[in-house]
């Protein structure tokens, strides 16, 4: 049974759901985009029909061809998972290099704007990916944003100032969105809806990975060749990720409205501006300035009037929204933004946390450190292939969105009753539930949120849903930094007295290598103290998980 080609109900839940997400006639564009592969399940269901009906239905060639559409997919999942890893690894790796960076330009102040630089040049762009990849293709939009993240990482390899290293930065930036957002929409175009989470598992374990490598890697070429290769290298490989797109990737593009005037600037320009105004206040408050403050307020004021004014002119100005807010009222999308969200926020506060954890405890080095993430990454890649898979054989997704909180809550209870100083091989296993939920999680969310959509819906929500991910993870790696620095400042206080305790209290909250050269007593205590901010960082992803495990009960049941 093939899907209807007249206009389906999208709350229809008898419309044929085996066949790629954006494979209807009625939509040429996409099919356009389809006309490399169709689910090896697309024509029929199992176990209808006859023997006979399903041969004249099935015949050999059909099958021959199901498995040449398989083969594709598999090349086009493959020709993704290189860019993936890069923008993702890149992430980490600046992490491991900002120290020296900003260091060798005495401005350790302004260290913190290398990371920033690349979240705001991500945040202010991705919403335009999905709307001009509906105007001009996907292939074209996927290369622009290897060249614009391989000529930033080029830039800031040879910088000659901290400016114009940041500047790079956040070019970036530009092209790290439009990879992201990119992949998402290009494995939405092709692959059944009841098979995305198992195709994406493959793109999460990439992204995974290459958050997880960014930091060992990046600060193993600072110790050895220097900082600048840490950026100059990724320039040749994105260069290579672009030629595999040019050599194998296959996508048709729109034949027809190819018109700037389609895009709607002034809605983008008001998104970027509220974006980029929140990111900074999550990013720079409580450093560069404090959060009840003058700055605070202007910038807080400035987010607002953005958001609001964004909303009108989406609703009742822009003649193609930049993002049609109708969406959100779609069954399952507000709630799968908000568990993905969720989710990836608890895990990254925790990876960002576990690294500190060892140096400071265990004077680990910071390849060692990073080392201690491997189990998380072992279990995202277990969560997404058994999500995908379970999604692939029984069409269901609401349980999994239930159990991703929960699963991931034993990893941050376990944290937060037995990591208290003295942790051992075993115990430093406790992070696998967390990156398995959150496994599950990333697979499911974005399946849930495509369940009700209709097909030219699909590219806008998932960069909405890129976009809010990608802001989740910045939120949860500041919110986890701000919450151990001000629990582990009371506590210093509380303990520390008399001449020589501020300094110490302010030396330690910046440099994990000061507190590795303190001894005696006071290293005990500046150890205590550093391990309470730790738990208290842990209860914070507690609370994200458990509360996207209620939200996931919102979500509307269908099966695929």
């Amino acid at each position: 049974m093939t899907a209807s080609t007249s206009n389906p109900d999208p709350h229809d839940t008898h419309v044929d759901e085996r066949t790629p997400l954006n494979a209807s006639e009625r939509d040429t564009t996409a099919a356009d985009y389809n006309s490399i592969a169709k689910g090896p399940t697309d024509d029929v269901h199992s176990g209808q029909g006859s023997d006979e009906e399903q041969q004249q239905v099935n015949p050999p060639e059909s099958r021959e061809n199901e498995t040449k559409a398989l083969t594709s997919i598999t090349t086009v999942i493959g020709v993704l998972l290189l860019g993936e890893f890069i923008s993702n690894a890149d992430m980490t790796l600046v992490m491991a290099t900002t120290g020296k960076i900003s260091s060798e330009f005495d401005r350790l102040r302004d260290a913190s704007w290398l990371a920033t630089a690349y979240t705001l040049g991500l945040c202010a762009t991705q919403p335009m990916y999905g709307k001009l990849s509906d105007i001009y293709g996907r292939k074209p939009l996927l290369l622009w944003a290897y060249f614009f993240f391989g000529i930033g990482c080029i830039i800031s390899g040879i910088g000659p100032s901290m400016t114009t290293i940041i500047l790079g930065r956040a070019i970036s930036g530009i092209g790290g969105a439009g990879t992201m957002a990119m992949g998402s929409i290009i494995i939405t175009d092709i692959v059944p809806r009841r098979d995305v989470a198992h195709w994406r598992a493959y793109v999460n374990i990439a992204m995974t990975l290459g958050r997880s490598a960014g930091g060992p890697i990046g600060g193993w070429l600072a110790d050895t060749v220097g900082w600048r290769w840490s950026f100059i290298l990724q320039g040749p490989l994105s260069a290579a990720a672009a030629l595999l797109v040019v050599w194998k990737l296959s996508l048709a593009s729109p034949t027809e409205g190819k018109s700037i005037r389609r895009v709607d600037f002034l809605g983008s320009f008001l998104l970027a501006i509220g974006i980029l105004t929140a990111t900074i206040i999550l990013d720079q408050a409580g450093r560069a300035f404090a959060w009840a403050s003058l700055n605070t307020a202007i910038l807080t004021s400035i987010s607002v009037s953005a958001f609001v004014a964004f909303i009108i002119v989406e609703l009742y100005v822009a003649a193609e929204p930049i993002f049609e807010l109708r969406i959100l009222r779609r069954p399952n999308v507000a709630p799968s933004y908000l568990i993905g969200s969720l989710q990836i926020s608890a895990q990254v506060g925790m990876m960002f946390s576990v690294p500190l954890y060892f140096q400071v405890t265990s004077q680990a080095s910071a390849t060692v450190a990073g080392g201690h993430l491997v189990p998380a990454v072992i279990g995202n890649t277990l969560g997404g292939l058994i999500a995908g898979a379970f999604i692939r054989r029984t069409g269901h997704f609401k349980v999994l969105l239930i159990l991703a909180g929960l699963v991931a809550s034993v990893s941050y209870l376990l944290l937060f009753l037995r990591w208290n100083g003295h942790t051992g091989f075993w115990e430093s296993l406790y992070i696998i539930p967390g990156g398995l939920g959150t496994g599950f999680s990333s697979a499911a969310a974005f399946v849930s949120m495509t369940a009700f959509l209709r097909p030219q819906e699909i590219a806008m929500a998932t960069g909405g849903y890129i976009l809010l991910f990608s802001f989740a993870m910045t939120a949860g790696v500041t919110v986890t930094n701000s919450v151990l620095g001000m629990v582990f400042k009371r506590q210093m206080e509380q303990s520390l007295t008399g001449p020589g305790a501020k300094t110490i209290i302010e030396r330690a909250l910046s440099d994990t290598n000061y507190i590795n050269s303190l001894e005696g007593h006071v290293r005990d205590v500046v150890v205590k103290g550093y391990v309470a901010g730790l738990r208290h960082t842990y209860l914070f992803s507690l609370v994200l998980s458990i509360l996207g495990s209620f939200i996931g009960w919102t979500v509307r049941k269908h099966q695929l």
